[in-house]
């Protein structure tokens, strides 16, 4: 019985610091030093790069904290939007869920200033905006919106500071997945506006009303769209393409049916949407290292093999 408590338990804490999101983390960081930030660099040397290996590790140990104090800061107002999650979730008492952030917090430090005392100082000031999110920003309108993606982005910024490779083609990957991570944001205030109205969270749909929202939701998907386009045109990114022309075609019905959705339910698949798009251009990075003319020559090597 005590093993399954434990069990339990460590399936709720798994629920708290939202594993999943942590893992998908993970892959985009390393993806994305393996193939955008450090391209030239053997994929050996980024894997068994210490400093690289600290500097996710620690910004993972940020984010799972983050959720932990999201959660406590927000979990009457998810008893509503996701009640069978809450349950599983108050398996874990408060006060292990603030030790168990104070420890995470902790030792992302420790860890930091052993890289560090530049990697340490980052993730203090990250540590403090992720607080500050959650006990103050996330009742503001919008504000809290682009506050949010700023906090989503830093662990990648982390990495840009690491390699101090800017270059304009990661400028134009940066800001598509900062704009693909503020609609899948703003999606998800329209699928939890009851939630919002009854503990007085001001989202934009209850600030500004749904039209408002919906004509944001449009101008950034056409902006995506045109970054999308960019980044086709110049033909850098390999087989990763066929991702940006994919959910080019996705970004064009999506702006034609934002006006017809009118649910929750609606919005609610609308956010798993989006939330899926971006799993599937994480996973979509290990594509540019293929060129389409390899990917031809396959496929023409297994046509002769079968015939």
């Amino acid at each position: 019985m005590n093993f399954q408590k434990v069990i339990l338990k460590l399936f709720a804490l798994f629920s708290v610091v939202r594993g999943y999101n942590l893992i998908v983390l993970i892959l985009a960081q390393y993806l994305a030093a393996l193939f955008i930030f450090a391209p030239d660099l053997g994929h050996r040397q980024i894997i068994t790069d210490v400093k690289l290996d600290g500097i996710i590790l620690c910004s993972i140990l940020c984010v799972a904290a983050g959720y932990i104090i999201n959660n406590f800061y927000d979990l009457e107002k998810d008893e509503i939007k996701r009640p069978l999650q809450v349950y599983l979730q108050k398996q874990v008492s408060q006060n292990f869920k603030l030790t168990i952030y104070i420890i995470l917090n902790l030792s992302a430090l420790i860890i930091a200033w052993f890289i560090s005392w530049r990697v340490f100082i980052f993730f203090v000031v990250y540590q403090f905006l992720v607080w500050f999110y959650s006990h103050k920003i996330n009742r503001f309108a919008l504000i809290k919106n682009v506050y949010l993606i700023i906090i989503r982005v830093m662990p990648f910024f982390a990495l840009l500071i690491y390699f101090d490779n800017f270059t304009f083609n990661l400028a134009l990957h940066a800001t598509f997945l900062t704009i693909l991570f503020l609609i899948t944001d703003i999606v998800k205030d329209l699928s939890s506006q009851k939630a919002d109205l009854i503990y007085n969270y001001n989202s934009i749909p209850i600030k500004y009303g749904i039209d408002f929202t919906k004509v944001l939701i449009s101008c950034l998907i056409i902006t995506e769209l045109v970054i999308g386009i960019l980044i086709i045109i110049k033909n850098d990114v390999g087989a990763m393409k066929y991702f940006f022309i994919c959910a080019n075609i996705a970004f064009f019905f999506v702006l034609l049916m934002i006006w017809r959705i009118k649910t929750i339910q609606e919005y609610k698949i609308l956010h798993y949407f989006f939330k899926g798009m971006i799993v599937l251009g994480v996973f979509s990075i290990v594509l540019i290292e293929i060129n389409p003319l390899t990917l031809q020559t396959i496929a023409q090597n297994f046509s002769k093999r079968v015939n």
